[in-house]
C-alpha cells in the first residue's frame, strides 16, 4: 500500500462492554482498511466515581472485558490493521478526564496504575503495537505529578513491550512532564484554524503554519504555528509526533473549534472535506520524518453515524482520505528558507525547494523530488539584517495600531501600520531591512500611537528568519505575551550577534529522503544522509556533481548533490573526497559501490564499476596478510588483471599484472620499496621466480617447468664452500641434482640422485675431484677422498647395518703405506690391516667374532681370542699370534677353502720348536706361533 504516513488510520470509542469484539466492530475494521488505513485507535474507558474521586474501576457494563479487548485486537489485525491502545479515564458523573481533581492524589494514582497496567497487560497478550498509558488528564501531567507517572510507566514497561505513549489534549502537549520517558508523542490535535464559517482551503492550509489568532492557542503554542509547535516538541524530546486524534465535524463552521463546535451548527459535509483536505496538504507537506502520523476521529462501530458528528462514513470527506492514504492525493511543493543560524527544517512529501540560510543546519527533504541548498558557498559575515513582524491592530478614530522597528534605541523603519483581522488570512507582514552596526545590544517593537481601546497583537516576529517568542522578550504591558498595549516589546540581542551577522559556520547535515532530489551544501563541512546501508547505493560524478542512487525502489531516490563533504549511510560515513579511490582516476560513466563497512563505521570494501565493463576492486582494514589493503582490476571476463597489495602507509608489498598474452607477472617489495621478488607465470603454467637483495641484485631464482620439474639457484650463499647453488627437483619436489659454484665459476660440488642413488662429488679450486660419497637408498655409502692427482687418498664405506671399513693411502713415515679399519656400528674397533711396503699385509683383531683373511703376500695375523682366520688360497707365509686352540667360548678357527685340502688329514701339520706350522703346498703356509697342541676339527675348519 502506497501510504503517505508509517501511521495511518481512525480512532474508535468504545460505549459499552463488547463493544469490540463484536461483530459490527470487525466490520468497521474492514471498512477502515479498504480505506487504505494502516491503524486503528481504540479507547477503551475506565471510571472514577467524580470529578474528586480516588478510585479507578473497569465498570462492569462499560468498561470493555480481556475477552472482549482481545477479541477486537484479532479483529483487527484479521482487516491488516496495527492497533494503538488508549487509555479514557471519565468520571461517572460525566466529569471529563481533563477537568479530574482527586482528593487524595497518591491514592488516585495506585488505583490508576492497577487498572493501567492491567489493560497494558491485555495489549501485550493482543500484540497491540502503540499502548497509551493515557489521555488528556491535564491537570494530572504535569511536573508536580511526575514521580507517580514514572512508577506507573516503569509498572507497565515490566509487562507490556510495544511502543508506549500518552495522548495529550492540544493545549496539554507543551506541559506533560514525562515525554522523556515514552517512545512517542502523542497529541490530540485541534487547534482552531478560522473565525470564519466560509474559509476556503487555501485558508485553512495558510492557518496550520501561522500562530494561532486565538490568544489562548498562540500562547499554548508558544507562539508558534501548530505545524512548528509539534515540530518543536519532537526536536526538544527526539521523539517521532503521533496525532492519536484529528477531526471535524461535518458542520459548518467545524475549523473554528475542532474540539467541539455548536450543536447547532447546521450539517456542511463540504467544509468537513475542506478541512481535511488542508491537513492533508499541509501535513504531507510539512511532515517530515519527525511525523509518525495521525488517527482520525472518529469511527462509528456501529456504523450509525451522525450526519453532523466527526465520522467521515459515508460523506465527501471519506473520498479525499482514501485518496491521501493511497498516496494519490496532490502534494504541494515548500519554498523554505532558513534563518542566518542553525536550523532544523525537515519537510513532507511534496517536490520542496529548501534553503538553509548561514549556520550548521539538519535538513530533511522528505520524500519528494526535492532541491536543497545548505547555504552559501561562503560563509562570510552578513552586513544588513531583515525584520519581520507579522500583526494585527486595533482601530480607534479610524487610525489602527502603529509601529516602528528600534535597534539600540533608534529607529529603523517608517511607521508601520496594523489593522484588524478575525483569522491568519488577515495578518499584515511588514519587512524592514538595515545595515548591521557594530553592536546590536537590542531590537523593539514600538507602539507609537498607544491609546485606550487601541492595541498591537504580534503574532510573529523574525529576525532574518530567526523567529522570536515572547519568552525572550520584555513587554511591561502585558508581560508573557506579544500583546502590546503601550511603549515597546524589547530583546535584549546582546548575546545574540549571530541573528544579524550569521553564524560563523555553515556546516549542515542534509536528508534528501525519498524522490530525486539534488542538494547543494553551499559553504561549511556539510553532511548528506541517507536511510540504507552503503552497500545498497551507487555513487557516480557528473562533473562536479555527485549523483547518490539507491538500488532500494521507492526509498531515497537518485539525489544530485554538490558541495556536500560527508555522505552518511545508516552504516557508514564517507567523506566526498574520498568516493574515488587514490589509485583509481575516474572516467565517464563510473559507478562507485561501498561493498563492506567495518563496526566503526568505515569502509572497507569498495568497487569502481566503469562504462567499458571493467572493474577496480579496493579492499582494506585486511588482517592476518603481510598487506593491508589490495586492489583490483578485473576485466569484463573477470579475470584480474591487476591485483596491488599495500601496507598501512600506503608503501607497496605486491604487484601482479596479466598482460594480453596471459602472462602473470608478480612483483613484492620492502618496506623501503625495494623490489624483492618476482615471479613470471607463463599460461602453460611453467614459471621463474626471482628474489633480489635491497640494492637490486639477484639473490635466488626458481624455474619451474610445464612438466612440474624445477631449477632453483641461490646466489651470494654464505657459511658455505661455495656462493651459487644450483638445484634440480623433480616433479614430486625431490632434488636430482644439486650444484654448488665458487665466485670464479667454478664447480665446488654436484649431487646427483639416480633411482634413488645419491652422488655427492665436490671439487676443489682447480676442478680436481677432492670429495665423493655415494648413499644407497638402504642408507649405506662409500664416502673417498682424493689427492690433486686423482689418487685416491682415504674411503670410507658405511654398511646398512651401521659398521664401518675406513681405508686410509698414500700413508708416509710409517712401516705401512696403507691401513685398513672395521669398525662395529657403535664405533668400536674390530679390525685393522696394514699394507706393509714390502707388499706383506698386518692384520689385527680387536675383540672376538672378527674375520680376518689372509691375502696373496705373506700375512701376520693378530687374534683377539674367538677369530675366524680364512684361507681362500694357498699364498705366501702366513703367521697368526695369539691363536687359541680348543672348544673354549673364545677360541679361534682356521677356515681352509677345500680347493686347498679336502679335510685336515690331508694338511701337513707338524710342531717346529714352540710354533706349529701347517703346509698348504703351492710354497705356502700357516704359522700358529706358541701353538704345539694337536690340531683337531674344532682348530680347522675345511669348507
Amino acid at each position: 500500500m502506497a501510504g503517505i504516513f508509517r501511521v495511518q488510520g481512525f480512532g474508535a470509542l468504545s460505549e459499552w462492554n463488547g463493544q469490540f469484539g463484536s461483530a459490527s466492530a470487525a466490520q468497521a475494521f474492514q471498512n477502515v482498511a479498504a480505506l487504505g488505513s494502516n491503524s486503528v485507535a481504540l479507547t477503551v474507558r475506565i471510571w472514577t466515581d467524580s470529578k474528586t474521586g480516588s478510585t479507578v474501576i473497569a465498570h462492569p457494563d462499560k468498561t470493555e472485558s480481556d475477552a472482549s479487548l482481545l477479541a477486537g485486537f484479532q479483529a483487527a489485525h484479521a482487516a491488516g490493521l496495527d492497533v494503538v491502545l488508549k487509555a479514557g479515564i471519565t468520571g461517572l458523573d460525566s466529569t471529563i478526564s481533563s477537568s479530574l481533581a482527586p482528593a487524595h492524589v497518591d491514592a488516585f494514582f495506585a488505583s490508576y496504575k492497577a487498572e493501567i497496567v492491567h489493560l497494558a497487560d491485555i495489549a501485550e497478550q493482543g500484540g497491540v503495537a502503540t499502548f497509551a498509558i493515557g489521555n488528556e488528564m491535564s491537570k494530572l501531567s504535569g511536573a508536580r505529578y511526575l514521580p507517580q507517572w514514572t512508577d506507573l510507566i516503569s509498572a507497565v514497561r515490566s509487562v507490556y513491550h510495544g511502543e508506549l505513549t500518552y495522548s495529550a489534549a492540544t493545549d496539554e502537549a507543551s506541559k506533560v512532564s514525562f515525554w522523556s520517558q515514552l517512545d512517542t508523542i502523542s497529541v490530540n490535535t485541534y487547534p482552531p484554524l478560522t473565525a470564519s464559517t466560509t474559509p476556503t482551503v487555501a485558508d485553512l492550509v495558510h492557518a496550520w503554519t501561522e500562530v494561532p489568532f486565538n490568544p489562548y492557542y498562540a500562547a499554548a503554542f508558544d507562539y508558534k504555528s501548530p505545524v512548528d509547535f509539534l515540530h518543536s516538541l519532537s526536536l526538544e524530546y527526539g521523539k517521532p509526533i503521533l496525532m492519536t486524534e484529528v477531526g471535524y465535524r461535518s458542520i459548518d463552521g467545524t475549523a473554528i473549534n475542532p474540539g467541539g463546535g455548536s450543536s447547532k451548527a447546521p450539517a456542511d459535509l463540504a467544509e468537513q472535506a475542506d478541512a481535511y483536505n488542508a491537513f492533508f496538504q499541509v501535513w504531507t507537506a510539512h511532515g517530515g520524518d519527525w511525523l509518525q502520523g495521525v488517527e482520525f476521529w472518529q469511527w462509528d462501530l456501529n456504523g450509525n453515524h451522525s450526519p453532523t458528528g466527526y465520522s467521515v462514513q459515508g460523506k465527501p470527506a471519506q473520498d479525499v482520505v482514501s485518496q491521501y492514504f493511497n498516496g494519490k492525493g496532490v502534494v504541494p511543493d515548500l519554498v523554505v528558507a532558513g534563518s542566518s543560524i542553525v536550523d532544523v527544517i525537515d519537510s513532507g512529501r511534496g517536490n520542496d525547494t529548501i534553503h538553509g540560510g548561514a549556520g550548521g543546519d539538519l535538513i530533511r527533504g522528505g520524500d519528494g523530488n526535492d532541491t536543497i541548498v545548505g547555504g552559501p558557498d561562503v560563509t562570510e559575515k552578513l552586513t544588513t539584517t531583515t525584520v519581520t513582524i507579522t500583526a494585527y491592530g486595533s482601530v480607534v478614530a479610524g487610525i489602527g495600531a502603529q509601529a516602528r522597528i528600534l535597534v539600540n534605541g533608534v529607529a529603523v523603519s517608517g511607521v508601520m501600520e496594523f489593522t484588524p483581522a478575525t483569522d491568519p488570512q488577515g495578518y499584515q507582514t511588514y519587512a524592514v531591512t538595515f545595515d548591521n552596526p557594530d553592536q546590536v545590544g537590542s531590537v523593539a517593537i514600538e507602539l507609537i500611537n498607544s491609546a485606550s481601546g487601541r492595541a498591537l497583537h504580534v503574532k510573529d516576529f523574525a529576525i532574518n528568519g530567526v523567529a522570536l517568542s515572547p519568552s525572550q522578550a520584555t513587554n511591561a504591558s502585558s508581560p508573557g505575551s506579544f500583546d502590546l498595549y503601550v511603549r515597546t516589546i524589547s530583546f535584549d540581542t546582546s548575546g545574540h550577534q549571530d541573528w544579524f551577522v550569521g553564524a560563523a559556520s555553515d556546516n549542515d547535515v542534509i536528508t534528501g529522503g525519498g524522490g530525486n532530489d539534488v542538494i547543494d551544501g553551499g559553504g561549511g563541512i556539510d553532511t548528506a544522509v541517507f536511510s540504507g546501508n552503503a552497500s545498497y547505493y551507487d555513487v557516480s560524478f557528473e562533473g562536479a556533481t555527485i549523483v547518490v542512487t539507491d538500488r532500494i525502489a521507492g526509498r531515497d531516490g537518485s539525489d544530485r548533490i554538490s558541495n556536500v563533504e560527508v555522505l552518511k549511510f545508516a552504516n557508514a560515513t564517507v567523506g566526498s573526497d574520498s568516493i574515488i579511490p587514490p589509485l583509481t582516476t575516474a572516467l565517464a560513466g563510473d559507478r562507485f559501490h561501498f561493498d563492506a563497512v567495518d563496526s566503526a563505521g568505515h569502509v572497507t570494501g569498495q568497487t569502481v564499476r566503469h562504462a567499458d565493463g571493467t572493474r577496480d576492486v579496493y579492499d582494506s582494514a585486511i588482517v592476518g596478510k603481510d598487506y593491508a589493503s589490495l586492489h583490483a582490476t578485473i576485466d569484463t571476463t573477470g579475470h584480474s588483471s591487476l591485483v596491488e597489495g599495500f601496507r598501512a602507509d600506503g608503501s607497496s608489498v605486491m604487484r601482479q599484472t596479466v598482460d594480453a598474452a596471459g602472462v602473470v607477472h608478480l612483483d613484492r617489495y620492502d618496506s623501503s620499496d625495494h623490489l624483492i621478488q618476482q615471479t613470471v607465470t607463463q599460461k602453460n603454467g611453467s614459471w621463474v621466480q626471482s628474489a633480489f637483495t635491497a640494492d637490486g641484485e639477484i639473490s635466488s631464482e626458481i624455474q619451474r617447468h610445464v612438466d612440474g620439474t624445477r631449477d632453483i639457484t641461490n646466489y651470494d650463499v654464505v657459511g658455505k664452500a661455495y656462493t651459487t647453488e644450483h638445484v634440480v627437483r623433480d616433479a614430486a619436489g625431490i632434488s636430482v641434482l644439486t650444484e654448488g659454484f665458487r665466485d670464479d665459476g667454478s664447480l665446488a660440488l654436484r649431487q646427483t640422485m639416480i633411482d634413488g642413488v645419491r652422488t655427492l662429488a665436490q671439487y676443489d679450486s682447480s676442478g680436481h675431484l677432492d670429495q665423493q660419497t655415494v648413499t644407497q637408498k638402504d642408507g649405506s655409502f662409500l664416502h673417498s677422498n682424493y689427492l690433486a692427482d686423482g689418487t685416491l687418498a682415504t674411503e670410507t664405506a658405511r654398511h646398512a647395518d651401521g659398521t664401518r671399513h675406513v681405508d686410509i693411502f698414500g700413508v708416509t713415515g710409517q712401516a705401512y703405506a696403507a691401513r685398513h679399519d672395521d669398525f662395529s656400528a657403535t664405533g668400536q674397533r674390530l679390525a685393522t690391516t696394514f699394507d706393509n711396503h714390502d707388499g706383506s699385509h698386518t692384520m689385527t683383531a680387536y675383540t672376538s667374532g672378527v674375520t680376518l683373511t689372509s691375502t696373496p703376500a705373506n700375512d701376520v695375523m693378530n687374534s683377539a681370542g674367538g677369530d675366524t682366520f680364512v684361507f681362500r688360497q694357498p699364498s705366501g707365509h702366513d703367521v697368526i699370534n695369539n691363536f687359541r686352540t680348543g672348544e673354549g667360548a673364545a677360541h679361534d678357527v682356521i677356515q681352509i677353502d677345500s680347493s686347498v685340502a679336502v679335510d685336515l688329514a690331508h694338511l701337513s701339520v707338524q710342531v717346529v720348536g714352540q710354533d706349529t706350522l701347517i703346509d698348504l703346498g703351492h710354497d705356502a703356509s700357516i704359522t700358529l706361533t706358541g701353538v704345539v697342541a694337536p690340531l683337531t676339527s674344532h682348530d680347522v675348519l675345511i669348507v
